[in-house]
Formats: C-alpha cells, sequence, structure tokens
C-alpha cells in the first residue's frame, strides 16, 4: 500500500484544523500496510474510505469556520444507545427513529454530514451513491444482511463520525489492525467526540423547523460503551439507553459479524485471533461497567433494558423509553413502530448462526470473566 500523508490544513485556521488525528491516521494506515492481510484489489478501495474521511472533516472544518451560527443548533438532550454490540440496539434505534420529536440519523447522512446540511438539492443523488456503498459491500460479504441489516436510507451507527477522525473501534472491527487497536484503547477520545459534535451538528442543520428548533437526536453505536467519559464530557446533556444481553451470546455474535465484515477486504482469516480479540475487549469492559458504569456516564440519565424485554414486547418498551424520554408516545410513533416491525421481522433479511466454539472459546470461560456483570445488571 502507498503510505498517506498526514491531513493538510487545506487553509483552515490552526483553531480549527483536525491536524490533532494525524497520529490516528498514521497508526491506522501502517497498520493496514503490514497487518491487514487485504486483497491487492481491495487496497484501493479502503485507501479511497480513509482518503473520504480526511475530506469530511477537512469539509467540517471549513464550513463551520463560514458558517459559525451551525455550531449553535440547539441538539436538545441526545439519546446515546449504548450497550455491548448485538444487544438489539439496531432495532431500537430504527424504532426510535420514528417519533416525531426524534431524529436518528440515516446512513446516508452519516455518510455526507456536510453535504446533509448544506446541499439540500443533493439529497436524493447522496442517498444513490450511499445505496451503491451498501450493495457493493454485501456483494463483498453476502452474509452481512442476515447478521447485521443496513440500508442507505434507514438509521446507521454514529462510528462513521468517529472513524473520521482514525479515532474508531469499528476499524479494528472492520481490519485485522491489532497495534492500531492497542494504541486506540491508550488514547483520550474528548477530542473526536468534539469533532463528532461538530459534524453532528452540521448533519442536524437539515433537520431545522420553521421555529429554528430541530428534533433531538438519536445516537447509536456500541463502541461509546467502551469510552462513555470521554462520550459525557462533550456531551454533558446526554441521555442514555443501556441495553444488556447475555454475554455467551454476545461474544460469540460479535465474533461472527467481525469474521464477516473482514472478510469483505481479505480472504485471510484466524478465527481463534478474533475470538480472543472480542473475549477480551467484551470481557474486560464487562468489569468495569459491573464496577462502576454510572460513574462513567457522570451521573447522566441511564435507562437499563434487557434484549429480552426488547425483542418480546417492542411497543411496550417503547412506552417506557417515552416515559423515561418525557416524550408522548403518539398515535403516529405507534403507526411508525408497527411498520418498521411489519417490513424488518426478525430474520427477515437471513438467518445468523454462530456458537463460542468456532472462535476457540467456551461458555464457561465467558460465563466466569463476566460474573460481576451478569450479577450487577441481571443478565
Amino acid at each position: 500500500m502507498t503510505a498517506i500523508q498526514p491531513l493538510d490544513a487545506h487553509s483552515v485556521s490552526p483553531a480549527v484544523t483536525p491536524a490533532a488525528f494525524d497520529e490516528g491516521l498514521g497508526r491506522f494506515t501502517a497498520a493496514l500496510d503490514s497487518e491487514a492481510r487485504l486483497r491487492p484489489e481491495d487496497v484501493d478501495p479502503v485507501l479511497r474510505s480513509v482518503e473520504r474521511g480526511r475530506q469530511v472533516l477537512r469539509d467540517t472544518a471549513v464550513t463551520l469556520q463560514e458558517q459559525p451560527k451551525i455550531a449553535g443548533i440547539d441538539l436538545g438532550r441526545p439519546v446515546f444507545v449504548i450497550g455491548f454490540l448485538r444487544t438489539g440496539s439496531t432495532l431500537l434505534h430504527n424504532l426510535l427513529g420514528r417519533h416525531e420529536d426524534l431524529h436518528s440519523p440515516l446512513l446516508w447522512e452519516l455518510a455526507n454530514p456536510v453535504e446533509t446540511g448544506q446541499q439540500p438539492h443533493n439529497h436524493a443523488e447522496l442517498r444513490t451513491a450511499a445505496q451503491a456503498y451498501v450493495n457493493d459491500y454485501y456483494a463483498k460479504a453476502p452474509a452481512l444482511p442476515g447478521i447485521h441489516f443496513i440500508d442507505a436510507g434507514l438509521p446507521d451507527e454514529c462510528h462513521r463520525l468517529l472513524a473520521n477522525t482514525f479515532h474508531s473501534m469499528v476499524l479494528e472491527m472492520r481490519y485485522r489492525v491489532p497495534s492500531y487497536g492497542d494504541w486506540l484503547h491508550q488514547q483520550s477520545l474528548v477530542e473526536p467526540y468534539r469533532w463528532h459534535r461538530k459534524q453532528l451538528q452540521a448533519l442536524m442543520w437539515a433537520h431545522r423547523r420553521p421555529d429554528g428548533t430541530a428534533p433531538t437526536p438519536v445516537l447509536k453505536c456500541p463502541f461509546h460503551t467502551w469510552f462513555l467519559r470521554d462520550l459525557a464530557r462533550v456531551y454533558p446533556e446526554a441521555r442514555f439507553i443501556h441495553l444488556h444481553r447475555d454475554p455467551v451470546r454476545v461474544v460469540a455474535s460479535t465474533a461472527s459479524l467481525c469474521r464477516t465484515v473482514r472478510g469483505a477486504r481479505s480472504d485471510q482469516q484466524d478465527l481463534k485471533e478474533i475470538g480472543a480479540q472480542w473475549f477480551d475487549r467484551i470481557t474486560g469492559l464487562s468489569a468495569e461497567l459491573a464496577e462502576s458504569r454510572d460513574d462513567m456516564v457522570a451521573g447522566q440519565p441511564v435507562m437499563d433494558l434487557p434484549y429480552g424485554r426488547l425483542v418480546a414486547d417492542p411497543v411496550e418498551v417503547m412506552r417506557e423509553i417515552c416515559a423515561f424520554l418525557e416524550i408522548p408516545f403518539t398515535p403516529s410513533f405507534q403507526a411508525g413502530i408497527d411498520d418498521h416491525l411489519s417490513r424488518h421481522a426478525q430474520k427477515a433479511h437471513g438467518s445468523h448462526r454462530y456458537g463460542p466454539a468456532e472462535f476457540g472459546l467456551s461458555e464457561s470461560s465467558i460465563l466466569r470473566a463476566t460474573e460481576s456483570y451478569r450479577s450487577r445488571f441481571a443478565v
């Protein structure tokens, strides 16, 4: 692979230049070079995605410099859906996005946060381009729809905003980059989250109402859970919905997802290595959550929600969430819930079979390593 140069300041004043992310960019691209085992034909698409992240940050910096009023947009009290991967966050995020007082950013918006706010005439084109990306990804990873269904017109994870800063766990999920992952987990993400917020403000500019207000954004990304202290510093007004599921299912399903998404760009998969990576990441965090989750979110409001309750009775759960968020459970929201559930029933996009043994893990070892978490959160 050809080495990528550090971020270009692009004539932006030092006060807003995202040059702080040069090290993350360098660490990530070096790991891609030496560790990722990409197929030769997939090198260019990956490099283009890296360059796109750099471009989004440059565009965000320029736009906020030229239109400082965007930084003043009122985000209300943002809602963050957190928890380990494979705990039902996609379902919850999609359902909450149907409420008229909330907005769960769509995949095409997250891929183009500045253009979403600044180029309303291009929205259809942006959505078409984002769907082409999804279709290409599905062609490369045909098992993905049955594991994690994505669509340009549906809500998606805001890891896309953090990945633009080269400080996101999604990069160690998509690619085998262990040196980058080890580095990432030693970093503060306060500055990356500040740029997450800047991009979100640029995106939400498109959703201003005639009176100048905007719906409350609902953000979803399991990877936030590893960096809650930094997230809470940047979003001190946030509220959290924390999903919980049997850790045996979580670890095995996460490893299976990792195998699938890495397979989109590489033919070389070490399943035991993947299993060990996510066992360590998940069980390590589980102990910290059991001990100090409330401190991690700086005492901000949290609603704990078991995965089983969400899938068994999503309508009743949505009523409880509306009470938690202090918004009405309206007839239009009920209709939106019913519509989503009818269109995206469980397994409607394929089935997902997995187990810990294929990743060199045992159920008993996962249970032992997550005992305090299971006791604290009753899973």
